[in-house]
């Protein structure tokens, strides 16, 4: 095979790569910690701790315990700054929405039998990266460009069974986008080889279902816990219209199917004092079914042969993550009320494999949260939350077949800052 086929090979099959990955930079893997300003106060440690219209997401079983019929809306400013090879990525603000809301027809946080319903849309992630114009590794690549929004509509109900035990049930409905572009300096290579050459994919949409399964139980006064199954969300294709070209592409159209894993989690919620409540949650994050071996068609891949051969999926390996999560509630006064968390997870990403995952790398392990509620009179209440991810490097090896592009080694450094904001009105 030709220098030059071979090089415009390697160079979309690391583009596909690099796309594939987009939706990995966020905290808990590709997961936002918590879903609205009070659970992020709490580290997102509220699977037995009801806080708002959000737990539909978090725990549908826990609206139920929701004392008011609930509107919650609001929105979180999401900073990820990240360094590969010491060069800063130039985008680094996302906006995350959030807006739910339950309907209790009793309007009391009580044991008479009674469904509550839910209703919740939030931006479970929602980032990218833009590097450019930079020599970005000892390789060719020279700009890496992608943006990735995952958007999870949540329609369901709880059941207060009695006053110690209420059950939900929610499904989802989940809205994908994908866009990226790679530039790649192509000096020294044949005669007619574009410089920069680039790679670039617009903007492609899915949409998928899955499910979430959950009860609260109320041991004592003091004691609460949570459970809750979330499960896989089964997504259609990520589809783009190409150019059968002979080389690097054999179809009119690219697929690539990014699944969102099933998770577990069980959270136990204890009162030690009246105005005090602490939650400890451990949760199970399943990424290696989905995000080990990714479905990709339409395009070739070279061989260390140097021929080429169509591919079938992308080797992310990235391994099932365990999510710690503590968070602590104090009502200091009738109208103001405290939150502090600390949220752990092991970056999912194996150093030897952070070369396949640079255009957004999920290697933050360490949060720590501060939050507070005001409340606004007799209905309505204002939340503010801020979180930050301890910076976090990594360093890998890149398999010889990629050396050309980023050189024999990568290092990704990173760090967090989220923001949100949100106002409550309770009927």
């Amino acid at each position: 095979m030709s220098l030059k086929k071979k090089f415009f090979s390697v160079a979309v099959a690391a583009g596909l790569i690099f796309g594939g990955a987009a939706v990995s930079n966020a905290t808990n893997g590709y997961y936002m910690i918590a879903t609205g300003a009070k659970s992020l106060g709490m580290a997102g440690a509220v699977v037995a701790n009801p806080q708002d219209a959000s737990t539909i997401l978090q725990n549908p079983a826990g609206i139920a315990f929701l004392k008011n019929t609930t509107f919650d809306i609001g929105a979180a400013a999401f900073m990820p700054p990240r360094k590969l090879n010491g060069h800063k990525s130039d985008s680094n603000l996302f906006m995350i929405p959030a807006a739910g809301f339950a309907y209790n027809p009793l309007g009391c946080n009580c044991g008479t039998p009674h469904f509550v319903f839910g209703l919740g849309m939030y931006g479970v992630s929602g980032m990218g990266v833009d590097w450019k114009n930079n020599k970005l590794t000892s390789g060719m690549l020279r700009k890496a460009y992608s943006m990735m929004q995952m958007m999870e509509v949540s329609v369901g109900g709880a059941y207060r069974v009695n006053d110690q035990l209420a059950i939900g049930f929610a499904p989802a409905f989940v809205y994908q986008a994908l866009s990226l572009e790679m530039d790649f300096d192509t000096t020294g290579m044949p005669a007619g080889t574009p410089n920069p050459y680039k790679a670039s994919l617009d903007t492609a949409n899915a949409y998928g279902v899955g499910f979430d399964l959950g009860l609260v139980y109320k041991l004592n006064d003091k004691i609460m816990v949570g459970l809750v199954y979330k499960s896989k969300r089964w997504m259609q294709k990520l589809e783009w219209n190409t150019m059968p070209d002979g080389m690097m592409i054999n179809s009119d159209k690219v697929k690539m199917r990014l699944d969102m894993p099933q998770q577990i989690a069980f959270g136990i919620n204890f009162r030690p004092i009246e105005p005090l409540r602490l939650e400890a949650d451990v949760r199970w994050i399943n990424y290696h079914n989905v995000m080990n071996e990714v479905s990709v068609s339409g395009m070739n891949k070279p061989t260390t042969t140097g021929a080429m051969v169509p591919m079938d999926n992308w080797p992310f390996h990235w391994h099932n993550q365990w999510v710690f999560a503590l968070g602590a509630e104090y009502q200091a006064t009738k109208s103001l009320t405290l939150r502090a968390g600390f949220n752990y997870a092991k970056s999912p990403i194996k150093d030897d494999d952070l070369y396949m995952n640079i255009i957004a790398p999920a290697i933050v392990q360490t949060h720590a949260t501060v939050g507070a509620t005001i409340g606004l009179g007799d209905h309505m209440e204002l939340s503010l939350a801020y979180a930050h991810a301890f910076e976090h490097k990594q360093t890998g090896k890149v398999a010889p077949a990629y050396q050309g592009f980023y050189g024999k080694t990568v290092s990704v450094k990173m760090h967090q800052d989220t923001i949100a904001a949100q106002l409550t009105y309770m009927f």
